[in-house]
């Protein structure tokens, strides 16, 4: 039976995850169909890439919350607001196990990897041995995980970055394209680390950082 999913959000990262469950199925054959999106913005009332607006965001569980089949993507994230979309998320109350957790079918993932729930890794990513991810991380395109790294919840890592191995991330960090991390470093909370910027040294909680090697400034 195939699993559904609505994705809550409708620009950006939220449409190319709905084109990525779509080339799974497509090209692969999972067993996962995307029903449409559950956004506000009346401008795409008329639907997104094919699929139909289903309700706005704060009408989707309720809507759908008795069909067990259908599951839900959280798609609204921005890194200037990253605290109030992860708050708007739990305001919704869906339940945890009710989150689709989507991997695609060309990303690696080793044997040991321990994932909980909630996270996208989408194409060719590599998540290497020992690692262990939380909840609602997303992890886009052509990004890699090294070994024996630690990464808390509702982190957001944008295409092509490098995190290195044995690593401790905390929650709620923004890496922007590109962007690095050194092996054996600490990260705290709520950072957001710009594009290309090559983290080297331990990170504490709420900063901005830039460039090669990276250094904290004012937001």
């Amino acid at each position: 039976m195939k699993e559904k999913v609505i994705i809550i959000g409708g620009k950006g990262t939220a449409v190319v995850i709905a084109e990525q469950i779509y080339d799974a199925c497509v090209r692969f054959g999972t067993s996962i169909e995307v029903l449409g999106f559950a956004f506000d913005d009346p401008a795409y009332s008329s639907g997104i890439n094919g699929w139909p607006v289903l309700c706005g965001t704060k009408e989707a569980y309720a809507k759908f919350k008795d069909d067990a089949t259908i599951k839900f993507v959280f798609a609204l994230y921005r890194s200037d607001i990253l605290k109030e979309r992860i708050a708007l998320r739990d305001s919704l109350n869906i339940p945890q196990e009710r989150f689709l957790s989507f991997v695609h079918p060309t990303a690696y993932i080793a044997r040991s990897v321990r994932l909980g729930y909630g996270n996208i890794i989408l194409a060719n990513c590599a998540v290497n041995n020992n690692v262990i991810m939380g909840d609602f991380n997303t992890m886009n395109t052509n990004s890699l995980i090294g070994h024996d790294t630690k990464i808390g919840d509702n982190n957001f890592i944008a295409a092509h970055t490098c995190i290195g191995s044995n690593l401790n991330i905390g929650n709620g960090n923004f890496t922007g394209l590109n962007s690095s991390m050194k092996n054996f470093i600490q990260v705290g909370n709520y950072n957001l680390i710009g594009m290309a910027a090559n983290v080297v040294k331990d990170v504490t909680n709420n900063n901005t950082l830039v460039g090669n090697p990276a250094k904290s400034i004012e937001k």
